[in-house]
């Protein structure tokens, strides 16, 4: 993966400082409860340093699992960390934030308890380390006062991380090099879930991230990456919407898994195979096979839009290029002629200037002759919208 190595080995995690937080529950229905931060940092001595990095290098070792920014998302995390580790905050300002992110995060089912925030170094690089704690039963968190600052006493977060049944916490970990990126790259654990899952609200809600090898993320960059290659790399007509065609087939096929490698031998002209390969490598795809899951795309995958240098654009279902009742061809001299063929169901004029339209059905446009079209600007999959009923409106015979 780009922006961080692939590690199973988190030896040298060093942790310099930490503050943790009290985040309450947060209550269905109800505002949120203003939360009472730590001030400062807490008193960490060698022993307890040294106990918490080594609980915390097994954790990520064995259970750490790569995960990226999602954008789409919308969480503020990923700008906060990149923050802190710009030097524009500290590690009290940072962890205030992260705690504010956290309660709001998280649902009516999740219970209390408490966030670690660490600066550390990863690498001898910059790092800031997060985790979620639960608060055991019977057990009472200590705030204490340091130096006219409110904190918490490390000892309870210790004991709560180091009892033999207390498996309740998640861990992420970011470093400088994964928030070089344009998308923020990291790890998180989540000794709670089986294999090395980690629970969505924590991951997707809080982190605002994915795992960078969940099948659902593959599967999207396999599709962004090649649309994006397609658009950018190709003037073919004929190819680009060819290439856009298989792409969606593969996608929507009954396989479980996708095969980039075979996908390009496939379906691609020679000339074409070695720059796919690179750009999927560029954009963190892989070329080997992985489990395909379309979760993330599958309303991306019903119809293709083309959009022409002289504003007109085209909106038709897959099966309409599939059977040629949409067709395109490549005039070689940068015009593209696409061609419709079926029967006008609807017309009717554009919004009247300065007037918004009255709300009705809309049909798909479906330009009913052979246009030539200059410049064939891109080629996409379309979300699908709801369905559109048949027109029941056709103007009768003529009576004579």
């Amino acid at each position: 993966m780009r922006g961080v190595a692939v590690r199973t080995d988190f030896g040298d995690l060093v942790v310099d400082q930490a503050i943790v937080h009290s985040v309450p529950q947060r209550t269905k229905d109800q505002e949120p409860v203003p939360l009472t931060l730590s001030e400062t940092a807490c008193r960490l001595d060698d022993s307890g340093r040294t106990a918490l990095q080594g609980k915390l290098r097994d954790v990520l070792g064995r259970l750490g699992r790569e995960v990226v920014e999602d954008p789409e998302l919308k969480s503020g995390l990923p700008d906060a960390v990149r923050s802190f580790l710009d030097g524009e905050q500290d590690l009290v300002e940072v962890s205030g934030e992260l705690a504010h992110a956290l309660r709001d995060s998280q649902n009516g089912s999740s219970s209390s308890g408490l966030l670690l925030v660490a600066a550390a170094r990863l690498d001898d690089r910059g790092a800031l380390l997060i985790v979620k704690l639960e608060h055991e039963t019977g057990m009472q968190a200590n705030e204490i006062v340091t130096e006219g600052l409110r904190t918490f006493d490390m000892q309870y977060f210790a004991n709560l991380l180091f009892t033999e049944k207390s498996k309740v916490y998640k861990v992420a970990l970011f470093s400088e090099e994964g928030a070089g990126e344009q998308k923020l790259h990291g790890w998180a654990a989540d000794p709670q879930k089986s294999g090395k899952d980690v629970a969505r609200f924590f991951l997707e809600k809080f982190l605002g991230c994915r795992h960078q090898n969940d099948p659902r993320e593959l599967t999207r960059r396999f599709h962004d990456a090649t649309m994006d290659w397609v658009n950018s790399r190709l003037t073919d007509s004929d190819a680009r919407v060819d290439y856009v065609m298989a792409a969606m087939v593969e996608l929507q096929s009954s396989t479980p898994t996708l095969d980039p490698a075979a996908f390009i031998r496939t379906h691609l002209q020679k000339p074409h195979q070695a720059d796919l390969a690179e750009f999927l490598a560029e954009n963190d795809v892989p070329i080997r096979s992985f489990d395909k899951n379309t979760e993330l795309i599958g309303n991306r995958l019903h119809k293709v839009r083309m959009d022409l240098s002289n504003g007109a654009y085209l909106i038709a279902p897959l099966d309409a290029v599939q059977d040629g009742t949409v067709a395109v061809e490549d005039l070689g001299d940068g015009r593209t002629t696409v061609t419709v063929t079926a029967r006008l169901t609807k017309t009717g004029s554009g919004a009247a200037a300065g007037r918004p339209p009255k709300p009705a059905p809309q049909l798909p446009v479906r330009p009913s002759q052979t246009e030539v079209l200059p410049g064939f600007e891109s080629v996409l999959a379309l979300p699908a919208q709801a369905e559109q009923c048949p027109a029941h409106n056709e103007l009768p015979p003529a009576k004579t």
